[in-house]
């Protein structure tokens, strides 16, 4: 939803963006062990070991009005150690490989509060937050992010990794409160071909994106999903004022927690021939479209 004004028809879906982007955040983390070795003939020893996460994220503006961010997609215009070893004088060494993206194992940072266009990285995922006009604020938490808006045109609060991929696994739990136009899924897009992309779980008042461009449905995650494909034409993007497709997976029944396995999503589209670019992310989303709401979100990503 998070898109540049309500000047579509009705029914179509629009993306909102920024004409000044911010991006560019990354975290690293180093993790050592270190032990003792316990009695014996000789002493045991262990080596330290280092493990690295690294998550990075690039935001790039759009073409819409002068605020920071991407947005998305619009409903209907018309809707208001290694630990020691003991025994013999051998050395244990265990090494751990760096990963990258993904939710941390735990997080001890202090919640944080956006409430104007901003992008940045907590607890491991970056997040991103975007609103044209209207109030609202986002909240990072340890274990996921909360949002309220109210009396807003459009609205979009989401968290992730950057870029991700088809091994994605998303796992949420939202207490998910819209009155009015919203979407709760998994987001993101992907360049060359520049593709704005929807895995939609639950929604507000208009169930997503109309009913234009069904090509088929996929069995995942006990539910079965809707695949649609729509085209806005120039419109904000992640590359400014554009002409691209979105694709959709839209549950048949609501939900508010689960798991999304993103790449039965992303097979399912190939094989109707809707083919992804290269990632730019894979993030769990609130959005709002002229209404209020709020949510509070649980979400792990591995």
């Amino acid at each position: 939803m998070a898109c540049s004004g309500s000047d579509d028809g009705s029914g179509e879906a629009g993306s909102g963006g920024s004409s000044a982007g911010t991006g560019g955040a990354t975290t690293s983390g180093a993790t050592t062990g270190t032990g003792t070795g316990g009695a014996g003939a000789t002493s045991g020893s262990t080596s330290a070991t280092t493990g690295s996460t690294t998550t990075s994220s690039t935001a790039t503006g759009g073409g819409g009005p002068a605020t920071t961010g991407t947005g998305g997609s619009e409903g209907p215009a018309t809707t208001t150690t290694t630990g020691g070893s003991e025994g013999p004088a051998t050395t244990t060494t265990t090494t751990t490989t760096a990963t990258t993206g993904g939710t941390p194992a735990a997080c001890t940072e202090a919640d944080k509060e956006v409430c104007s266009d901003d992008i940045g990285t907590h607890c491991g995922l970056t997040y991103e937050y975007w609103k044209d006009r209207g109030e609202g604020c986002l909240v990072n938490t340890a274990d996921g992010f909360k949002v309220d808006w109210r009396n807003i045109n459009n609205l979009l609060g989401r968290k992730g990794v950057r870029p991700g991929g088809v091994g994605n696994v998303v796992t949420y739990e939202a207490d998910y409160r819209p009155n009015g136009n919203s979407y709760l899924g998994v987001y993101g897009w992907t360049t060359s071909p520049l593709i704005e992309y929807y895995i939609i779980d639950s929604w507000g008042t208009w169930r997503p994106p109309g009913g234009e461009g069904f090509v088929g449905t996929v069995e995942s995650d006990g539910g079965t999903y809707d695949i649609y494909k729509t085209q806005r034409v120039n419109q904000p993007s992640i590359e400014g004022n554009a002409t691209f497709y979105q694709f959709w997976s839209v549950r048949k029944e609501k939900r508010t927690s689960g798991t999304i396995t993103v790449a039965n999503h992303f097979n399912a589209w190939e094989r109707q021939g809707l083919t992804l670019g290269t990632f730019y992310e894979v993030s769990l989303v609130v959005e709002g479209y002229q209404s209020s709401g709020s949510a509070d979100v649980k979400v792990s990503i591995h």
